[in-house]
């Protein structure tokens, strides 16, 4: 749920802001997620089986959505929005025919969509996903990685971001490549942002 809000903030912050952003959404796998999701439906945490199947669930959930994004990043985030909108409002539990009913609605070419989600390709881009957030310390959910663009080996890290941390952030901070991380640290002493450097 709190993923669901948080990417709607991300396009309403894209909606509002008068200037060029680009993001993307990635979703993230590990072990706390797979806790976090075990938590959030109220199973059986000690159970083993429970632990797979909600991994499995995830994992062809993420591979769905990669699927989805390979017919353009505009539909792919339908799908994504789509799919997690019936789960969280709906109550519908996640299936292959689920999947499928969602790819149509979003207007994705079913047979496309199908194949790809079973794909070398899919596996891939998934892991490439996870080798990013696992780079940038990423551990839970809804956080957003801020970079400007003209100085893209500095930005900072939001976790449990908003519309409101959104939207500060881009009208009240800059990067400065001269200054200690200290320093921009302090400017931040009353939230929760962190900042990170690209080697």
């Amino acid at each position: 749920m709190c993923c669901f809000r948080c990417e709607n903030d991300v396009l309403r912050v894209d909606h509002d802001l008068n200037t060029k952003i680009s993001y993307q959404f990635i979703p993230l796998f590990n072990m706390q997620t797979i806790a976090d999701t075990i938590d959030l439906y109220h199973l059986d945490a000690c159970s083993l089986k429970v632990r797979q199947e909600v991994s499995t669930t995830l994992g062809q959930t993420i591979l769905d959505y990669k699927a989805a994004l390979f017919q353009g990043g505009r539909r792919g985030r339908q799908y994504l929005l789509r799919l997690q909108d019936v789960m969280t409002k709906k109550g519908w539990h996640y299936s292959d025919h689920l999947a499928k009913k969602v790819a149509e609605k979003s207007q994705l070419d079913l047979e496309m969509f199908m194949e790809d989600r079973h794909s070398a390709i899919a596996k891939q881009a998934f892991k490439k996903d996870q080798a990013i957030a696992n780079s940038l310390g990423i551990t839970t959910t809804a956080t957003a990685v801020i970079y400007d663009s003209t100085e893209p080996n500095y930005g900072y890290l939001i976790p449990q971001f908003d519309y409101e941390t959104l939207i500060e952030s881009y009208r009240n901070h800059t990067f400065n490549s001269e200054q200690s991380v200290q320093d921009f640290a302090a400017q931040y002493h009353s939230g929760p942002f962190r900042i990170i450097k690209s080697n």
